[in-house]
């Protein structure tokens, strides 16, 4: 499978997993989070895309980001849609252009790439996750104010021009201007020039 193609096939199996580390059934994860048993059965087996609201619910959930969830089981025959090159560097301290990690969330018509490794040769788990963003002209980078639970993010704009809403503020940031939103913070940004809008984004801890 090829790296592009992750995008159009994501693989959900990791909501099992994380459901199962939490110890709860399916008709717990069902109950908190409003859906039938039947429709988290199917997510788990991959017959059903969620949303990105029931993402968001059942990660929140399971207590785990949504970048987790969807990005699979990684394997060294690249089933999961990343290939040898791919799965080395995320366990190294470089990780070449080329071997990049792309990711989608669904609803959301916005380019990532994770730029950063998962584990070390040491075998240290990373502390942090870095993304490089391209936004496209006048699209939101998701599609409501969200928060992040666990963990802070830091974003230096590339290229392009936002405006940056941080709960009832709204700032305008231009090429060369970085924020900060603390972890438990409403947030969302809008790229406001006519040109694709390019972000080097931090979370403070691996999320993948």
């Amino acid at each position: 499978m090829s790296k592009t193609s992750q995008s159009d096939s994501l693989d959900f199996n990791r909501i099992r997993k994380a459901r199962k580390q939490k110890g709860y059934t399916l008709k717990q994860v069902a109950e908190l989070t409003g859906y039938s048993v039947g429709y988290i059965s199917q997510l788990e087996r991959n017959q059903k895309q969620p949303s990105l609201t029931a993402l968001r619910k059942i990660a929140a959930c399971l207590e785990c980001s949504e970048v987790w969830l969807i990005m699979g089981e990684y394997s060294e025959d690249g089933s999961s849609g990343h290939t040898a090159a791919d799965l080395s560097s995320a366990h190294d301290y470089v990780m070449k252009r080329e071997n990049r990690i792309p990711m989608r969330i669904p609803e959301i018509d916005v380019d990532y790439s994770i730029f950063t490794p998962s584990s070390l040769p040491s075998g240290e788990t990373a502390q942090i996750t870095g993304l490089l963003v391209h936004l496209k002209p006048g699209h939101w980078i998701t599609e409501r104010m969200i928060s992040h639970a666990n963990y802070d993010e830091s974003v230096f704009l590339l290229q392009g021009e936002l405006e940056l809403h941080v709960d009832t503020r709204v700032y305008r940031i231009r090429q060369g201007d970085s924020f900060y939103v603390p972890q438990n913070t409403l947030h969302n940004y809008l790229n406001l020039s006519e040109e694709e809008a390019v972000c080097l984004v931090y979370f403070s801890k691996l999320i993948y």
